[in-house]
């Protein structure tokens, strides 16, 4: 009889135990890959957290220095933001029109009267409105449609007061008309009119009472978020001549916050911000504020790995361990039946292979169907969202890595028990038991 037909009937006729070893060694692979796994994703949602709450640092042209800000537009955003540890950037700008058909949050000058002024808004033009400042420190909450992005043109972002207000929704379009008071250095551009289609709806944090102190382009209700291609066409009219720089700074993110003075020291020195040409103002606020809990989550989760793949060997070995020097006799009956202790030492293996192989693809099913709800509670929160990190990264390779290592194990114990055994005579082995 061969060692494959004698391990398959030892396994089935001894079904207790072979379950007893089964459910270790699944159990014990079970808790190591959702361990691992647990840990890769861990990793991979605190790098996502880290980039969410990427630092950034403002770049602002000196105006009265030659050339500082026409030398700060896309092309060299561009070439920056390819430089390590760069996420991308948001370029800004500002400038307040009159919006004789629209209606704005009250202020001072609607109380007084006068009617060009109230209706005068704040134009914010953004590269990227999502990292716009007001956007990104959360003052500003995008509830309905889409971010500006860099190659738009013609669209805005407006408040839900001043959709409600003029029933506007997405898609809709609405006017600004360049008046006397606000009409730039160009007196060719009085009377240009300006059309916008509304591509996003943003929620105030706090939203503003009519004010009759207050300006009504001061009130963020009143603020008309647009992208930048627009922004330029109007600037230019209004200046008369051609405008493709950001003159109001730009916000360069960084990928890892962790790594923010360094980044911005090597920056400032490579394309010379460190010059009277530019002010830098840094803002790293939400990193430094969360950089306690996120070190302590890959602490607790390198911690938690460590010991269960520790528990899962001691365990899995010394139940092999126990389960063949119980078997003692049975081995002594073999060698002296004339069977070669190579051919013992291949049933064993076998045994524990068909069994290691069963309870290695229960453990992977299992893990498998349990990575999304870890996925998931790992990136509650400030993650949340980010439904792309909510499974187990590369799991097929962790799995069979960790079943590869079990193995090893397995090989290992039944190894040792069996040189315990098979250096003594089979008259000592029989009379040992």
């Amino acid at each position: 009889m061969n060692s494959w037909r004698r391990a398959l009937l030892y396994v089935g006729r001894r079904k207790k135990k072979s379950l007893l070893l089964f459910l270790v060694m699944w159990i014990s692979l079970l808790s190591v890959m959702t361990a691992v796994g647990i840990r890769k994703t861990s990793q991979a949602v605190t790098a996502g957290l880290k980039e969410k709450l990427s630092g950034y640092f403002t770049v602002i042209p000196n105006l009265e220095v030659d050339g500082a800000a026409r030398n700060l537009n896309d092309g060299l955003c561009k070439e920056i933001v390819q430089t390590e540890n760069m996420l991308t950037y948001n370029g800004n700008d500002v400038f307040y029109m009159s919006l004789p058909d629209v209606t704005l949050t009250p202020g001072r000058f609607t109380a007084a009267g006068e009617e060009e002024d109230a209706h005068a808004a704040c134009f914010l033009a953004a590269t990227r409105s999502e990292y716009q400042e007001q956007f990104y420190l959360d003052n500003l909450n995008l509830v309905k449609g889409e971010h500006l992005q860099e190659d738009d043109v013609g669209q805005a972002l407006i408040s839900t007061a001043l959709a409600r207000d003029n029933g506007l929704e997405i898609g809709d379009t609405f006017q600004s008309m360049v008046t006397e008071n606000y009409r730039g250095t160009n007196e060719a551009a009085l009377g240009n009119v300006y059309t916008y289609q509304v591509k996003g709806i943003f929620q105030v944090k706090e939203e503003s009472e009519p004010d009759a102190e207050r300006a009504e382009f001061d009130f963020p209700e009143n603020y008309i978020f647009i992208d930048i291609q627009t922004d330029r066409k109007i600037v230019s009219d209004l200046r008369g001549g051609e405008f493709d720089w950001y003159r109001n700074g730009v916000n360069f993110y960084i990928q890892d916050p962790a790594r923010f003075e360094e980044t911005l020291e090597k920056t400032a020195e490579k394309f010379h911000f460190d010059t009277d040409g530019y002010e830098i103002e840094q803002n790293n606020g939400k990193y430094q504020n969360s950089a306690g809990p996120l070190e302590r989550v890959g602490c607790l989760t390198g911690i938690f790995i460590v010991v269960m793949i520790v528990l899962g060997i001691v365990i899995l070995y010394l139940i092999l361990f126990l389960w063949m020097r119980d078997r003692k006799h049975e081995m002594g009956v073999y060698l002296a039946a004339g069977i070669g202790k190579k051919e013992i030492f291949g049933q064993l293996i076998l045994e524990s292979l068909l069994l290691y192989a069963v309870s290695a693809i229960a453990a992977g099913v299992c893990t498998a169907a349990l990575s999304g709800v870890v996925g998931r509670m790992l990136a509650a929160g400030e993650a949340a969202g980010m439904t792309e990190l909510a499974r187990y990264p590369g799991e097929a390779g962790y799995m069979l890595a960790t079943a590869a290592a079990g193995f090893v194990v397995v090989l290992a114990a039944v190894g040792m028990s069996f040189l315990s055994v098979v250096r003594m005579t089979p008259n000592a082995i029989l009379s040992s038991n």
